[in-house]
C-alpha cells in the first residue's frame, strides 16, 4: 500500500530549512493562544524542576536487569531524566523568558553523555555475548536502536528544533552535540542497517508495535535534523517500506491483536509517521482513503468502554489515556467525523481530569497546536451499539450509544498466539454504567522473565485468572494450535450473541471433549447471559473462575457484586456448586493504576466429579433482582506477592 505510493513517483522531500511540522518557540501565536489549562499544567509541573538534581545511572543499575530481572533500577533514573527535559522544554516555549534554559542544557548534556540510550531490558536483543549469553552493560562500539533510543532521539531532536536559536545564544556546542549524537546513534543506523528485527527485513514476520514506534521516532529525528537532501529522501523511502511490512500483518478489518492499550504505540505511531511524511512531501503521499488503514485507525474507538476504560485483552491495561490529538488529526485527514469527534471527546475528558501528555513531546506539541480546534469541536462522539471483528473473533455490544449508561460487553474467541498473548480464549469482560464488573486483570510491570520460557507461569497470563473454567485442574495452553472453533455470532437489534467451541484451547490432560460457551446480550431486557456447556471424557472436577473488582456477596440465587447504585446481580442456581472467593491484594503499579489495591476471584466448583453439565449465569442490574437469604461467603486474602511466588514463577534468584 505505502510502498506503491513511494515507488510510483519520485519522492520530493522538503529541505531541512523549509520543513516546519511543528510551531517553534518563536511562533508565539500557537503558544500564547493554546488552551490556558495546558499552560497552567505545564508551568506548574515544570517549576520544581528548576532545582532538579539530575539522577545518576550507575553501571550496576544497568547490570541489575541481567542479575535479578529488575528493570526498574535502571529505568527509573533513565525516564526521570527524559520526563524532566520534556516538561522543561514545554515550559520554556510557553513562558519564553529563559528561566528554564540552564536546566534544559543540563538535561541535554546528561542524556548525551549516556553510553547507550537502549534500556537495560533491551540490551541483548540484537547480539549475544559469548561469555555470558547476555550483555549486562552496553557496548559503546555497538550502536543499537530500541523503542526508547528512538524516543530519546525524538525528544532531543524536538528540543533542538523548538529551542535551537535560544540554545545557540547560550552555547552553540549544545545543539552541535545533539546533532552529533543523533547522527551516530540514530540516523546512520536507520539509513544503513537491515538487521534490526523491527524493520521487517529479517525472517521474523511478527512485527509488533516496535515497527511503527521505532520508525516514527527515527523519521522525526531524521526529518528535523538531517541536512542532506539525498539522505532525507532515502529515509522517507525506507520508512514507508518498513511501515508497509508492518501493515502487511494487520487484518483488513483493522483488528489490533496487541489490544487497545498498545494501539497508541502501534497504529498511533504509524499515523504519526504518515503525518510527518504527508507534511515533508507536500501531500505527495496520500494513503488516508485506504480501507485497512481507516479500519486500523478506528479500532480504538470500537474498543472504548467509558471514561478512561478500554477493552484490555492480552498485555493491555484497563485504564489508559489514548492519544487524543492523533485520533483527531486522523479523523480530519480521513474525513471521518466519527474519528475526529472521538479524538475531541477524549481531549475534553482528559483535560477535565488534569491529564496531558507532557512526557511525549511530539504528542504534547500536537495537542497544544490543535487544542482550540478540539475544544470547540461540535460533533458528538458516536459509538456503535454492536460490532464484530472477524480477525480477532471479538464481539462488542453496549446498551446505549452513551458510554456511561447500561451494560457494555466484549467477548473474544481467537487463539493463544497473539502478540503479548495471554491464555484467554473465550474471555469476557463486562461493565455497567461505565464501571467494571467482570474484568481482564491485565499485566504487571514488565520484568525480564515476562518474555521467555517462564511467561505462562505468571498468574496474570493464565486462564485460571481470566473469566474461564478449568477441568481436572488443567488450564488453557499457549500456542497457535490452541484456539476457538465454530465461532458464530449475530449482532444488531435487541439481541447480540456469540458462541464458540473452546475444547481445543485446553491440552489433552484436561480430558475435555467439548466446551460450548454462549454469551447473549439482551438490550431490552437489560441482561447479559453466559452459558457454558461441557462434556468430559471421564467424570472429573470442574471449576469456573470470575475476576472482578467488586466485592462479592453470596445469596441463595447467586452473587451480588456491589458498588453503590451500580450493583450488579450474578443470578444462577447455586445448588450443586461449591462457591468461594479470594481477595487478591495488589501492590504492582500497573495493576493498582487500573483496579486499586484489590481485586476478587470468584470460584464456582463442582462438589463432586461430573462427566457433563451446564452453568448459566445472568447479569442484571441490582434493582431488577429479588434477593432472599444471604449465605456466608468466606473470602480468603491472597497478597499479590504470594501469587507471584507460589502460583507462578517458582524460580531461583538468577532469573
Amino acid at each position: 500500500m505505502l510502498r506503491e505510493q513511494v515507488y510510483s513517483r519520485p519522492v520530493q522531500v522538503a529541505q531541512k530549512a523549509a520543513f516546519h511540522p511543528f510551531p517553534r518557540l518563536e511562533d508565539r501565536d500557537c503558544w500564547d493562544l493554546a488552551d490556558s489549562r495546558i499552560r497552567e499544567y505545564v508551568l506548574q509541573k515544570a517549576e520544581p524542576y528548576l532545582n532538579f538534581c539530575w539522577p545518576m545511572i550507575l553501571a550496576t543499575d544497568y547490570m541489575e536487569c541481567f542479575r535479578s530481572g529488575n528493570r526498574a533500577q535502571q529505568e527509573t533514573p533513565y525516564f526521570a531524566r527524559r520526563d524532566a527535559l520534556s516538561i522543561l522544554v514545554l515550559a520554556e516555549c510557553f513562558e519564553n523568558r529563559g528561566r528554564f534554559l540552564n536546566q534544559i542544557i543540563n538535561g541535554i548534556w546528561c542524556i548525551c553523555e549516556e553510553t547507550s540510550w537502549v534500556v537495560s531490558a533491551h540490551n541483548f536483543i540484537y547480539e549475544l555475548d559469548p561469555a555470558n549469553q547476555s550483555r549486562t552493560l552496553p557496548d559503546v562500539d555497538m550502536q543499537m536502536l530500541d523503542l526508547f533510543a528512538g524516543e530519546t532521539a525524538m525528544l532531543l531532536s524536538m528540543t533542538e528544533y523548538l529551542l535551537g536559536r535560544r540554545l545557540d545564544e547560550v552555547e552553540p556546542l549544545v545543539s552541535r552535540r545533539i546533532r552529533r549524537e543523533l547522527k551516530k546513534r540514530i540516523i546512520d543506523p536507520f539509513l544503513n542497517r537491515y538487521d534490526y528485527w523491527w524493520m521487517g527485513y529479517s525472517e521474523r514476520r511478527d512485527i509488533n508495535n516496535w515497527g511503527p514506534w521505532c520508525v516514527a521516532n527515527c523519521l522525526t529525528c531524521l526529518l528535523l535534523q538531517e541536512p542532506e537532501d539525498d539522505r532525507r529522501n532515502r529515509g522517507v523511502v525506507r520508512a514507508m517500506d518498513m511501515l508497509d511490512r508492518y501493515l502487511e500483518g494487520i487484518s483488513e478489518d483493522g483488528g489490533c491483536d496487541e489490544g487497545a492499550t498498545y494501539w497508541g504505540r502501534a497504529c498511533g505511531m504509524l499515523l504519526e509517521a504518515l503525518f510527518l511524511t504527508d507534511n515533508a512531501t507536500g501531500g505527495n503521499i496520500q494513503v488516508y482513503s485506504d480501507a485497512k488503514l481507516r479500519n486500523f485507525a478506528d479500532y480504538l474507538r470500537k474498543m472504548y468502554i467509558a471514561g478512561d476504560y478500554v477493552v484490555n485483552f492480552a498485555d493491555g491495561a484497563a485504564r489508559v489515556n489514548p492519544p487524543a490529538e492523533i485520533i483527531y488529526m486522523a479523523g480530519c485527514k480521513m474525513n471521518s467525523p466519527y474519528l475526529a469527534g472521538f479524538g475531541a471527546y477524549l481531549y475534553s475528558y482528559q483535560m477535565d481530569h488534569g491529564i496531558f501528555p507532557a512526557t511525549s513531546i511530539v504528542r504534547a506539541v500536537r495537542t497544544i497546536e490543535r487544542s482550540q480546534e478540539m475544544l470547540f469541536w461540535k460533533e458528538s462522539p458516536y459509538f456503535e451499539t454492536s460490532l464484530y471483528l472477524e480477525s480477532q473473533q471479538i464481539l462488542a455490544a453496549r446498551q446505549k450509544s452513551d458510554p456511561e449508561k447500561g451494560f457494555f460487553l466484549c467477548a473474544k474467541g481467537g487463539w493463544n498466539q497473539d502478540s503479548h498473548n495471554h491464555n484467554d480464549i473465550g474471555q469476557v469482560v463486562l461493565y455497567y454504567n461505565g464501571t467494571p464488573i467482570l474484568i481482564d486483570v491485565g499485566v504487571e510491570v514488565y520484568r525480564k522473565y515476562f518474555f521467555g520460557k517462564d511467561r505462562y507461569r505468571i498468574w496474570t497470563m493464565q486462564s485460571d485468572y481470566h473469566n474461564l473454567p478449568s477441568f481436572n485442574g488443567v488450564m488453557q495452553h499457549d500456542g497457535p494450535n490452541f484456539r476457538a472453533k465454530n465461532v458464530a455470532y449475530s449482532i444488531g437489534g435487541k439481541i447480540c450473541r456469540i458462541e464458540m467451541e473452546l475444547a481445543e484451547a485446553y491440552p489433552s490432560e484436561a480430558k475435555l471433549k467439548s466446551l460450548r460457551r454462549e454469551v447473549v446480550f439482551s438490550r431490552d431486557q437489560w441482561e447479559v447471559r453466559l452459558t457454558d456447556q461441557f462434556q468430559m471424557e471421564n467424570p472429573g472436577m470442574v471449576e469456573f473462575h470470575f475476576m472482578t473488582s467488586r466485592e462479592p456477596s453470596l445469596f441463595s440465587q447467586g452473587i451480588l457484586l456491589n458498588r453503590n447504585s451500580d450493583a450488579v446481580w450474578m443470578r444462577f442456581e447455586t445448588d450443586g456448586w461449591e462457591i468461594s472467593a479470594e481477595r487478591i491484594l495488589l501492590d504492582d503499579a500497573k495493576l493498582t493504576a487500573s483496579w486499586g489495591k484489590q481485586i476478587f476471584r470468584i470460584l464456582v466448583k463442582s462438589i463432586s466429579p461430573v462427566s457433563c453439565g451446564e452453568l448459566t449465569i445472568s447479569f442484571l442490574p441490582y434493582q431488577d433482582a429479588d434477593l432472599s437469604e444471604k449465605k456466608e461467603l468466606l473470602i480468603r486474602e491472597i497478597p499479590e506477592q504470594s501469587l507471584q511466588i507460589n502460583k507462578t514463577i517458582e524460580r531461583n534468584e538468577s532469573l
